[in-house]
């Protein structure tokens, strides 16, 4: 989110494009170039270093308003992330609760039907049961009315 500053920075008639570095470099030459002049008063050379202090304090404010902007912009972006936290958060929570809720009614349903199920096969148990007994019965009357009807014939 860093813009061109360059356009942003107070003009100090030291500037050089290649950034702040090479700018305190150039600030560092023209101090050497003050002290190799001799031809310079003093009151010019005081009137210039207070130019510079002047020009320095300039940009060093300019970078204190940057750094307090992106350290707002940096808080920012941090509450911004914070509340998509938590309404993912919640959002999560509440497709949870609502997700078990559904499982614990299906498992319900199916209890239920496991249960019905289980006394259908129970009764159908019982009932295979009595029929054979009942086949039993019958192939005995069957084998005795055999019997009766041999011992007629005979």
């Amino acid at each position: 989110m860093r813009s061109n500053n360059a356009s942003l920075r107070p003009a100090t008639g030291l500037e050089d494009n290649a950034g702040p570095k090479t700018q305190f470099i150039n600030t560092q030459g023209s101090l050497a170039s003050l002290g190799n002049t001799g031809s310079a008063s003093l009151k010019g050379k005081l009137l210039s270093l207070e130019e510079l202090v002047r020009s320095i304090t300039e940009e060093m404010n300019f970078h204190k308003k940057e750094v307090q902007i992106l350290r707002s912009e940096k808080d920012t972006l941090e509450s911004v992330l914070n509340m998509k936290i938590t309404d993912v958060r919640k959002s999560l929570m509440n497709e949870i609760a609502r997700v078990e809720d559904e499982m614990k009614r299906h498992f319900a349903h199916q209890k239920a039907e496991n249960s019905r199920l289980q006394q259908q096969i129970t009764q159908l148990k019982g009932e295979k049961t009595s029929l054979q007994q009942q086949l039993l019965a019958l192939q005995r009357r069957i084998s005795e009315l055999e019997t009766q009807i041999g011992a007629e014939d005979s």
